[in-house]
């Protein structure tokens, strides 16, 4: 039987090395040598029997047992974190809180709502980390991901925050040039500007005779990126659809022109999702009330 607190160097020189996915990094990060963290590694999986990594010169990827024991381990080591800091701080949110969410919602809301819950919650250091990728929360060391859209992952928990409204639009400099659209069946004369997704345009759907319908649309910029859009369209390029909260300020000051708002689709859902319920960290609890009530005001 192994003795796991003999063992403890080991496992944490496994799971730092996979969430700074590096010995170099890792070695960094406990004061060590990169040759200490690999030789603790390789200690561990000679207690094991198993191999845990498969290494090469630039990269460490999990095996399919490593990755079996690294979503077990991880979590008990961030329980032993989170018990050592509740006991420091008297019951009070520290430590770092690792975020992350789409680079659209991260740059447009979540930044903006930072700096106040820092305020409120001073003893906590946020890691945010903006990508469009589905993240493995659990491999990545994530403690929470705001994601938009339908999740697929159902063992994760969710808290649901609120719903992101399509907004499609133009300037008004382009509707001046090109006409304003009287239905959406005319977007197909128009220059449309559309999100890419996986490297293919997101189709556009509207209400049409009271069902939903798929309109033909077409032009000269597709993007994976909502500032590209948003700026294409402020300069003049052409329609685009977008989220209500990358373009509220424009439209309110009337560089942006709305279009079709009540045949448009209800929008994507926004959820805040983490890998357990049970003894969850005052931090990552702060933070989930504290975004619920944030995306009640500004999902509007």
């Amino acid at each position: 039987m192994l003795d796991g607190f003999n063992q403890l160097a080991e496992l944490i020189a496994f799971v730092k090395s996979i969430e700074l996915k590096s010995f170099s990094a890792a070695a960094r990060k406990l004061s060590t040598t990169p040759s200490a963290i690999s030789k603790r590694v390789a200690k561990l999986e000679d207690r094991l029997g198993v191999r845990l990594l498969q290494r090469t010169t630039r990269s460490l990827n999990l095996t399919t047992e490593g990755k079996a024991y690294y979503e077990r381990i991880s979590v008990l080591l961030r329980e032993l974190e989170e018990a050592n800091d509740a006991l420091i701080s008297g019951g009070k949110p520290q430590g770092k809180l690792t975020i992350s969410t789409s680079l659209d919602f991260g740059q447009w809301l979540l930044v903006q709502s930072i700096p106040e819950f820092l305020r409120q919650y001073p003893g906590i250091e946020i890691d945010l980390r903006l990508s469009d990728r589905l993240v493995d929360l659990v491999v990545e060391g994530i403690d929470v991901a705001i994601r938009l859209g339908d999740l697929e992952d159902s063992s994760l928990i969710r808290r649901h925050l609120g719903r992101a409204h399509f907004a499609l639009c133009a300037s008004p400099s382009y509707l001046k040039a090109n006409g304003t659209p009287n239905t959406p069946q005319d977007l197909v004369h128009h220059n449309c500007l559309r999100y890419l997704f996986n490297g293919q345009p997101i189709p556009w759907k509207f209400l049409i005779n009271k069902t939903w319908q798929t309109s033909a649309v077409y032009g000269t910029f597709n993007s994976d990126n909502g500032g590209a859009l948003k700026n294409a369209a402020l300069a003049g390029l052409g329609i685009t659809r977008l989220l209500s909260f990358q373009v509220c300020e424009e439209v309110r000051q009337k560089r942006l022109k709305l279009l079709f708002s009540e045949q448009l689709p209800p929008g994507l859902v926004v959820q805040a999702v983490f890998t357990h319920q049970r003894n969850l960290s005052p931090r990552v609890q702060v933070f989930l009330d504290f975004m619920t009530a944030y995306c009640a005001k500004v999902l509007v």
